[in-house]
């Protein structure tokens, strides 16, 4: 699983084998070590919510995906999950869970692990 983050957005890319670990565990966990024991992790997971949701707790980012959607998502060409969590203050957080293709600007070493096949064939995207 890939995190990116820009401003007031968060963008996951999974895997093939990240998404078989979802559908049959519920959760994805990785993380970044900074040495010294710190680390910033984060998860991917299903739960009893409505809409997707992100949370921040004890150096952990955490989406939650509704349970349904997220087999409908699994289990077809839908290449994306986009939400908007809006917060109180009148900010919102742009949350992108997306399929991971393969880069064409670089040699991937496992393509069966990206999903390939649902790649755009515009040789200009990566």
């Amino acid at each position: 699983m890939k995190l990116r983050c820009t401003p007031n957005s968060i963008r996951l890319r999974v895997r093939k084998s990240d998404l078989d670990v979802l559908q049959n565990q519920g959760e994805i966990l990785a993380s970044l070590n900074f040495g010294g024991g710190v680390q910033l992790r984060y998860a991917l997971k299903t739960g009893p919510v409505k809409q997707p949701q992100a949370e921040y707790t004890d150096h952990q980012i955490t989406i939650t995906l509704p349970l349904e959607s997220t087999k409908t998502w699994i289990n077809s060409e839908q290449v994306s999950i986009e939400y908007h969590q809006a917060f109180a203050e009148g900010q919102s957080l742009h949350l992108l869970i997306e399929k991971d293709f393969p880069c064409r600007h670089t040699e991937e070493q496992d393509l069966k692990d990206t999903f390939f096949e649902l790649a755009p064939k515009d040789e200009t995207s990566c």
